[in-house]
């Protein structure tokens, strides 16, 4: 899940990297470092923690006489976080990095005896291998042939030869695009950031040997001629304004996007959807496709197309489909939904599908991603860059796609009058204006509840049918960012063993929508509150109390089924926030974890 950038022929080599690798940060965060090149001289500067450390020890580092620079940010995978296992890797001929992870690593340290056997990172493993390479063979581009034939794993690698002079770049799973206009190269793993210095990019494809030599780009792989598209992604700055925290910032702006996207789908993409997609949909089964936080929404889809349609639907966990059996004689239609466009889980699950010739879709916000390139049809989300790593804006961008597209479909099939459909198309467009005031008005509660929380060592979340995924997207949201032990379970699970956990020392959110599962969230709750349990209620109906527990906060606004998952999923953003807040934690980039997945 590493951030990786290379840059040839800039006027600020050193200040570019750092500011792109600032931007990378979502991908990990354990440690970076810089190498400077030029023909006679590598240059490599590393450190432990964040970009700020980077940029403080190079502070003083003049990058004028060199040519070209590459960078890295790291999320640990193989070897502990310390500055031996940060990249880049170099000695006075080579310096590399990558992001990815190489597989057959410990068998190559073990065939070849110039490697150490000590060392723990398999990137470093193959910089040694790359080292021999170069070598045995006097032409360092059948070094790196050789190389890429003899590697296993999902990578991209940015490389420096100081023998030949060149610039490598090499792709299996992982992203790598490059940008160029006139004698100047930017290579970088999320392409988005490229179109803050070129408006032209090319995305590597699998297998592809990129060197750059005098100033001339060309593949070592193939003949095929390397087309720069058009670069059309605009970027909002990252910036957090007046808010402490990006997190707090991307909440308040879900009104803002969630309104944007919605007129998008209604002027645009879901405009005369029966005519574009009535042979997509054609179909037994459906199968929603996601990792976490994305997995989350794909389960409100399925809740989504089992109310409004008769299709056959079901969720699955991206890294588990892929070790499962396709029935290859159902008619089946897979989409799949992951912020990024590049968690490796999700897009291994989807080119596995595409081995049995199955349809698919992606919901995403990143439209250069390798899922688009992948997928038959791309349904896009348009929350803009969420930089927190918890996510919230993207989240409930991509529930409203599900919303949508169950609505579409239905009316397709005919499985929802006219009535039904046009009704909760509307609750649908004026929902940013009812979040907005929810959003002002929920904030002094979430305070409130965020210090009562303190007061617990656990917090369970509980919901039924369609609350069911929002009790679990409330405690990994809690988990993520405030390292609170939390899990959440369907409220008719409960007393089938989870009970256990219960006592004083616990709270217990409660999501109990006024439906006509209410009063059986209330017995979850009285349940708990008899076993000494603390309790919130999150409801629309009226507040109650028992004793001196309280049972409620202030009422939601009334929900209807389609927007009830944005209704009480914002309340539990903002608890964990505040309560992250509370316990200092770093809550935009919390430990261990990377807003990009890009390793399995």
């Amino acid at each position: 899940m590493c951030g990786i950038v290379g840059i040839i022929n800039s006027n600020s080599l050193k200040n570019e990297a750092i500011d792109i690798l600032k931007k990378l940060e979502y991908r990990g965060y354990d440690s970076a470092g810089i190498s400077l090149f030029e023909k006679n001289r590598i240059k490599t500067i590393k450190s432990v923690g964040k970009i700020s450390e980077l940029e403080k020890k190079s502070k003083n580092l003049l990058d004028k006489n060199f040519t070209g620079i590459i960078g890295h940010t790291r999320w640990a995978t193989h070897g502990i976080v310390n500055r031996n296992n940060a990249h880049p890797f170099s000695d006075e001929n080579l310096t590399l990095v990558c992001n990815g992870i190489i597989e057959n690593y410990m068998e190559i340290q073990k065939r070849y005896v110039d490697i150490p056997n000590n060392i723990q990172s398999d990137v470093e493993v193959s910089f040694y291998f790359l080292s021999y390479l170069l070598n045995k063979y006097k032409s360092p581009d059948e070094a790196i042939k050789t190389f890429l034939k003899i590697i296993k794993g999902n990578y991209a690698f940015v490389i420096y030869i100081k023998k030949n002079n060149s610039f490598y770049l090499l792709k299996n799973g992982s992203p790598i695009s490059i940008s160029h206009k006139d004698k100047s190269f930017y290579a970088c793993s999320d392409s988005s950031i490229l179109s803050f210095y070129h408006n032209r990019i090319y995305h590597l494809k699998d297998g592809d040997i990129l060197k750059i030599d005098n100033d001339v780009v060309k593949r070592l792989n193939n003949n095929n001629k390397i087309i720069f598209e058009e670069n059309s992604v605009s970027q909002n700055p990252y910036d957090k304004g007046k808010f402490q925290h990006y997190m707090l910032k991307e909440i308040y702006e879900q009104p803002k996007v969630l309104k944007e996207t919605q007129q998008r789908y209604n002027s645009e993409f879901f405009l005369d959807f029966a005519n574009k997609f009535q042979k997509l949909f054609d179909v037994n089964k459906l199968i929603l496709v996601g990792c976490g936080t994305a997995y989350h929404a794909c389960m409100i889809g399925e809740y989504y197309f089992n109310k409004f349609t008769n299709l056959d639907v079901s969720s699955e966990l991206a890294s588990e489909l892929r070790y499962k059996n396709i029935n290859t004689k159902q008619k089946t239609l897979y989409i799949f939904v992951s912020q990024s466009g590049e968690t490796m889980d999700t897009l291994m699950a989807l080119k596995y599908i595409k081995k049995y010739n199955k349809t698919s879709v992606i919901i995403t916000n990143s439209l250069q991603s390798s899922m688009v390139r992948e997928a038959d049809v791309t349904i896009p989300t348009y929350a803009l860059k969420e930089v927190g790593v918890a996510s919230t804006k993207a989240f409930t961008c991509q529930v409203l796609s599900l919303a949508n597209l169950s609505l579409e479909v239905a009316k397709m099939n005919k499985t929802i009058s006219n009535s039904d459909y046009k009704k909760n198309l509307k609750i649908l467009n004026t929902l940013p204006d009812k979040l907005k005031k929810l959003i002002k008005d929920f904030s002094p509660t979430a305070k409130y509840l965020a210090k009562k929380m303190s007061l617990v060592n656990s917090c369970y979340f509980l919901g039924r049918n369609i609350s069911y995924p929002i009790a679990l997207e409330g405690s990994l949201k809690l988990k993520e960012i405030s390292y609170m032990h939390s899990e959440g379970f369907p409220g008719g699970e409960m007393k089938h063993g989870p009970i256990a956990l219960i006592d004083k020392n616990t709270m217990t959110v409660c999501i109990a929508p006024n439906n006509e599962l209410y009063e059986k969230s209330l017995s979850n709750a009285q349940e708990i509150i008899a076993r000494n349990g603390k309790i919130i209620i999150l409801s629309s109906a009226k507040r109650t109390k028992k004793g001196n527990t309280e049972m409620s906060v202030p009422s939601l606004p009334k929900e209807n089924f389609i927007d009830t998952p944005f209704i009480y999923s914002i309340p539990l953003q903002l608890i964990s926030y505040y309560f992250a807040l509370n316990e200092g934690t770093d809550i935009d980039q919390p430990r261990n974890l990377a807003k990009s997945v890009t390793v399995e």
